[in-house]
């Protein structure tokens, strides 16, 4: 990351744990694309671009995982201020939160079948999952803004906090609606339990990356 006014993140020693918290969010991305990936192919009854799409969640997630633990470990050597570490430690666990809800998600879709799904719940499936990939998107821009412009970090944060109202309404006004409609009718418990599962898993991922956000925008605004 370039050089920025953020005067805590002089030293060699942060710097390298903001690359690799950088790195860590970027994994974390990934996890939701693939995600993403998974769900559109659901929708599509494309199973084998599904499977494709579980398998790049399930990677990156576990690559975030190796990630945060370099984190960790990176913050229990020498001398770190405890305010800076407990912001990286915060950011990071719910950072990973992200990941893990995604690759749940992903994981879950194997076990419903899409073909007793009707197209508009399918079509607000797509469109739901593609906003949520959104916000993961806008929260690791965010990030990155956080050292080269502080108070564009802040501005891209309220982006990313409308991004998660916008999926609120979308799961109000849409998405709930088609899915008590199709749990009405098709009376299957566990297709409709999982379906549920799947759509909050998605609903986390949104309200986690305006949680990071969050964090993000204190960083910036005590440190500018």
């Amino acid at each position: 990351m370039a050089k920025g006014p953020l005067t805590w993140m002089g030293e060699s020693r942060e710097r390298k744990i903001l690359d690799i918290c950088d790195e860590h969010i970027k994994r974390i991305v990934k996890t939701v694309a693939g995600m993403n990936k998974a769900v559109q192919a659901f929708c599509d009854l494309d199973a084998k671009k599904m499977e494709e799409g579980f398998q790049e969640a399930f990677k990156s997630e576990r690559d975030a995982d190796v990630i945060k633990r370099n984190i960790l470990e990176e913050l229990s050597k020498g001398i770190f201020h405890p305010i800076n570490r407990d912001e990286i430690i915060r950011l990071t666990m719910t950072a990973d939160e992200v990941a893990a809800n995604a690759k749940a998600a992903a994981r879950k879709l194997k076990y419903v079948d899409a073909k007793r799904l009707p197209s508009d719940l399918k079509k607000t499936m797509k469109t739901y999952s593609t906003a949520v990939l959104e916000t993961a998107i806008r929260t690791h821009e965010t990030f990155i803004s956080l050292e080269r412009d502080p108070k564009a970090a802040v501005a891209l944060s309220h982006e990313v906090e409308k991004l998660e109202e916008k999926i609120d309404d979308l799961r109000a006004e849409e998405l709930t609606p088609s899915l008590l409609k199709w749990y009405k009718k098709v009376k299957d418990i566990g297709q409709s339990l999982l379906m549920k599962e799947i759509t909050e898993n998605m609903e986390s991922i949104a309200d986690l990356c305006e949680d990071v956000s969050d964090i993000i925008r204190s960083i910036a605004i005590s440190y500018s």
